[in-house]
């Protein structure tokens, strides 16, 4: 693992990688203070399958191809179910992570599409998943910044979804999603995601999130 500082901007290299994250000085809501996020969110009509077209490399996505992201309603307490899983060539196998999710401030209204997602451990309270724009039917843009233990650092994210393995070549929305890059993101440490049919086996299913298990009280 490498690091490049420019500015405040820590670019960190993976070792045996093309591929970076981000790492930036200071706390989320100054980092993210220009970052745009949609308003008059509705779930609903985002809940489903999306395919991730592209991305700043995460550390636990590193070398990930095929990459899918699956949202569902939890009925029992109105969360939602999150199901992430991707191809990793050097292992020939899938990996998979599940999670939980909900609205950061669901008493605004509009519904701003700011989301607190957890994998394995309780929300920190902390958003963490913002929709910057979608289409519902096309694009999503998402945006994420997590601050680093012990530091006074964060990791940012993007990600650009579709609901196919690939995008919509709609002018419109290829110029939307051009200028959002270039405007909010850094383009040159953004990788493609491989859907490629020869990479891409058929997806192995993802368990449900489990619910609470309450055991009887030892005899």
């Amino acid at each position: 693992m490498y690091h490049l500082e420019v500015l405040g901007l820590v670019v960190v290299l993976l070792a045996g990688s093309s591929s970076a994250y981000i790492v930036k000085d200071g706390n989320c809501s100054l980092v993210s203070a220009n970052i745009p996020v949609l308003d008059n969110f509705n779930l609903e009509k985002y809940l489903g399958k999306w395919y991730e077209i592209e991305r700043y490399e995460q550390d636990y996505e590193r070398n990930l191809e095929c990459v899918t992201a699956e949202y569902t309603r939890n009925v029992q307490d109105g969360s939602i179910d999150v199901k992430n899983k991707g191809f990793l060539a050097k292992k020939d196998a899938y990996a998979s992570f599940s999670g939980i999710a909900y609205i950061s401030d669901p008493l605004l209204d509009p519904v701003v599409a700011k989301l607190n997602v957890s994998y394995g451990i309780l929300a920190s309270g902390i958003s963490n998943y913002w929709v910057v724009d979608t289409d519902y039917r096309h694009f999503a843009v998402v945006y994420s910044c997590t601050p680093i233990d012990d530091s006074e650092s964060v990791i940012e994210g993007y990600w650009l979804l579709s609901r196919t393995p690939k995008l919509t070549e709609e002018l419109q929305i290829t110029e939307k999603l051009r200028y959002l890059l270039e405007t909010y993101f850094v383009p040159s440490h953004v990788r493609p995601t491989n859907h490629s049919e020869a990479l891409c086996r058929k997806e192995p299913e993802i368990p449900p999130v489990p619910a609470s298990l309450v055991l009887p009280p030892l005899p």
